[in-house]
C-alpha cells in the first residue's frame, strides 16, 4: 500500500470516526464532540488498536507513516493557539466587574493549590516509577496546573449546544475561562522559562528574561497596529481576504519561532499573536479559521498524542494519578468557583451551574499536557492518566451543568 494511499486512509477515520460515534451512539447534545475525538485519538494508539490488530497498527503508524500526521498536526497546534488568542480580550477584566475576577481567582487558586497538593503525594508515592528526571517542584506545579484548565474554545462550543451562549450564565462563564486562559498562559511561560534554563534548552534564563518582554513590546507596539492596518484594507463585507489570512499566518508562525527560541513554546507564541489582534478584526479571522482548524485538523494532533498514550488500567501510579488528578480537579474548580460566586451574591443553582461548565478542558488541556511532555516535566504515565481525566472532566461539564441549573438560570 502506497504512502498516499495510508495517508488517505488516515485522515478518514480521523475525521469521519468521531462524528459517526457521536451520531450512532447518539451522544450529540449530551456529550461534545471534541470529548469523543479526544477517545478515538487514544483508541487509535497502543491502548486499543495497538493491542486489537498489531500488524495494522505497525502498517498505519509505523515511523514513515507517521510522518505526514505529525507534520499536519504541527500546524493544527498552532493555529489552536492561536485561535485561543483571538478569544481572550483584554476588556473582559474591565467590563465583567471586580466580582468576576474574584471568582476567577478562586476558580484559578483553589484547584492549583489543590493540584499541586496532588501532584506532591504522587511524586512521594511513586517516586522510582515517576523516573529520575522528574523534578519534585516542577512536577507538582505541573500537575496543580493541569487540573485547574477551563478551555475557553470548547466552551463556547458547550454553552452553543445548551442554547446559553446569550445568557448571563454563559457570559460569565466565558469571562471566566478567558481570564483562566491568560493565566495559563503566563504560568506556562514561567514555568517552562525555569525548566528551559536548567536544561540548557533555548537561550538561558537571563536572555530569556530580557528578551521576552522586548518580544511582548514588539508585538504590542509595532506588531498590533501595522497587521491591522494590514488586514482591515483587505476586508470585504466585513469577511477576511486570502491575503489579510496570509499576513495574520506569517505573523502567527512567526511568533510561534521567537517563542520556541526563547526556549518556551511555539504555542505561547501562536496565542500571543491571537491576543494582540485588533477586537474588530477577532471574529473575521475566527469565522475564517475556527470550524475547519477544529473540525479538520485537530483530529490530526489528536493522533499522534493518542498515539503517545497507552492507558493501562493495571498499573497502580495510572490509576492514583487519574484519581487524584480527577478528584482535585472537579472538587477544585466546583468549589473556588460556586463558593466564590456564592459569596459575590449569585445562587447556589448560578454557583455551581458555574462551577460545573468550567470543568471542560477539552483540547487546552490536551495541548497543555503536550507541552509538558515534550518538556520532560510530565512522565508518560502520568500523561496518559492526566488525558483520561480530561476525557472524564470535560464529560460530564454538559450533563452535570444541565442538572445543576435552573431554568431561570438559563435565560
Amino acid at each position: 500500500m502506497s504512502g498516499s494511499m495510508i495517508f488517505l486512509i488516515q485522515a478518514l477515520v480521523l475525521i469521519a470516526l468521531p462524528v459517526a460515534v457521536l451520531r450512532f451512539c447518539r451522544l450529540k447534545g449530551i456529550i461534545p464532540l471534541v470529548v469523543v475525538q479526544i477517545v478515538v485519538g487514544i483508541a487509535l494508539g497502543p491502548t486499543l488498536f495497538g493491542r486489537v490488530a498489531p500488524e495494522l497498527y505497525r502498517t498505519f503508524f509505523n515511523a514513515e507513516a507517521l510522518a505526514p500526521l505529525s507534520g499536519i498536526a504541527s500546524v493544527a497546534v498552532v493555529i489552536f493557539g492561536l485561535i485561543t488568542g483571538l478569544h481572550f480580550d483584554a476588556a473582559i477584566l474591565r467590563n465583567n466587574g471586580r466580582g468576576t475576577l474574584l471568582i476567577a481567582m478562586a476558580n484559578i487558586a483553589v484547584p492549583i493549590a489543590a493540584g499541586f497538593a496532588g501532584g506532591l503525594l504522587i511524586f512521594v508515592l511513586h517516586q522510582q516509577e515517576l523516573g529520575p528526571g522528574i523534578s519534585p517542584i516542577y512536577f507538582p506545579i505541573a500537575f496543580g496546573i493541569c487540573v485547574s484548565v477551563a478551555a475557553l474554545p470548547v466552551l463556547g462550543e458547550i454553552l452553543r449546544e445548551m442554547n446559553l451562549l446569550g445568557s448571563r450564565i454563559g457570559h460569565v462563564a466565558l469571562a471566566l475561562a478567558g481570564i483562566n486562559d491568560a493565566i495559563l498562559y503566563i504560568l506556562l511561560a514561567v514555568l517552562l522559562m525555569v525548566v528551559a534554563a536548567e536544561t540548557s534548552a533555548g537561550l538561558g534564563l537571563v536572555a530569556t528574561i530580557v528578551l521576552t518582554p522586548l518580544y511582548l513590546f514588539v508585538m504590542v507596539r509595532l506588531v498590533r497596529p501595522r497587521l491591522g492596518q494590514l488586514v482591515t484594507t483587505r476586508l470585504h463585507n466585513g469577511e477576511v481576504r486570502e491575503r489579510a489570512l496570509v499576513a495574520v499566518g506569517v505573523v502567527t508562525l512567526a511568533s510561534a519561532l521567537a517563542m520556541e527560541a526563547l526556549g518556551l513554546s511555539s504555542i505561547l507564541g501562536a496565542f500571543v499573536a491571537g491576543a494582540v489582534m485588533p477586537p474588530e478584526l477577532r471574529k473575521p479571522i475566527l469565522d475564517r479559521l475556527q470550524a475547519p482548524t477544529l473540525a479538520l485538523l485537530m483530529p490530526f494532533f489528536f493522533s499522534i498524542t493518542g498515539l503517545q498514550t497507552l492507558v493501562d488500567p493495571s498499573s497502580s501510579l495510572f490509576l492514583e494519578a487519574f484519581i487524584v488528578a480527577t478528584v482535585v480537579s472537579v472538587a477544585g474548580i466546583m468549589s473556588g468557583t460556586a463558593i466564590a460566586a456564592r459569596l459575590m451574591g449569585e445562587t447556589w443553582s448560578f454557583s455551581l451551574g458555574l462551577g460545573a461548565l468550567l470543568q471542560t478542558k477539552g483540547l487546552m488541556e490536551i495541548v497543555v499536557l503536550k507541552i509538558f511532555l515534550d518538556a520532560g516535566v510530565l512522565p508518560i504515565s502520568v500523561f496518559a492518566a492526566l488525558i483520561s481525566m480530561t476525557v472524564f472532566s470535560t464529560a460530564i461539564a454538559m450533563p452535570l451543568a444541565w442538572l445543576l441549573l435552573r431554568p431561570a438560570d438559563r435565560e
